[in-house]
């Protein structure tokens, strides 16, 4: 226990520390009416909070990925600049839809290519797929952000990251597993500050730059361990439980009543996944 706690504490707090430090120029570009500003802010927070974790925990970074999980940081930092294109005035709903599937599709080919074990039609079919699947979730998952703009939302977050470290140790890759450990970090951070500053909003920028992270982890555990694609893909879902506080009869319970729905609806839809994961694997017992 005392291991874990350690290895907890070198991982996250670091990143955490980082990305607190630059929320707080997010909140000097909100104080002085830049708005869109520093939204984009929030999410080079997430992005470089991350990449700064990801440093500590593999050991390197490169501009040359040479595996799998190598990736991340750089498609963390692609999404977090073509999310400038939401900085413009007035930007039409396709464009922002545009931009997310060719990340979707860029996240997903970048990362599946170099698999091994499908045919040339397999994986064609699989990018389409996870590209196409990655753009509804962060179009819907902006959308979210942007109707709530409350704590809530990266406190969920921080949840399914835990809940997605869990499953991928379950599928025998402690290094992805430490990676959603610093994901958790750095949501819980981003979730410290929304609480502090009751009219934050992470829509944008950061609902991006923290979905290609989570969509990357998920595809190397699925793909380059041994995660079902069922788990995987519950995982993902689980960032859209929150729309649950839109069904008529949820509108109508009291505000705390429905940010306890869609934080309950979350973690049951991803300990779903976490389950089965356990059904198909076991639980893990070691030599990772």
């Amino acid at each position: 226990m005392a291991f874990f706690a350690k290895s907890a504490l070198i991982l996250g707090l670091p990143p955490a520390i980082l990305t607190l430090s630059l929320l707080s120029l997010a909140l000097w570009a909100s104080k002085r009416g830049k708005r869109e500003l520093s939204r984009w802010i929030t999410g080079a927070a997430i992005a470089v909070g991350y990449v700064l974790g990801h440093r500590i925990a593999t050991g390197s970074l490169t501009l040359i990925p040479h595996s799998s999980e190598q990736w991340l940081p750089l498609l963390a930092l692609t999404s977090l600049f073509l999310s400038l294109i939401d900085l413009v005035p007035r930007v039409p709903v396709w464009a922002r839809l545009t931009w997310r599937t060719l990340l979707g599709l860029a996240v997903s080919g970048a990362l599946l290519f170099p698999v091994t074990f499908l045919t040339a039609s397999a994986k064609v079919a699989w990018v389409l797929s996870l590209g196409i699947l990655f753009a509804i979730v962060c179009f819907c998952l902006d959308a979210l952000a942007e109707r709530e703009p409350k704590a809530w939302l990266p406190f969920t977050w921080s949840l399914v990251a835990v809940a997605g470290s869990a499953s991928f140790l379950i599928a025998h890759s402690a290094i992805v597993s430490q990676l959603s450990g610093v994901l958790a970090s750095v949501s819980g951070a981003t979730f410290i500050f929304a609480a502090w500053r009751k009219d934050w909003s992470v829509d944008k920028s950061a609902t991006a730059v923290f979905a290609t992270i989570l969509f990357g982890l998920g595809i190397n555990g699925a793909f380059y361990a041994d995660l079902p694609i069922i788990s995987a893909i519950l995982l993902w879902l689980s960032l859209l439980a929150g729309w649950i506080r839109f069904v008529p009869f949820v509108r109508q319970l009291p505000n705390w009543a429905q940010t306890a729905a869609s934080i309950c609806v979350a973690l049951l839809i991803a300990a779903l996944g976490v389950g089965f994961a356990v059904h198909k694997l076991g639980l893990p017992s070691g030599g990772y």
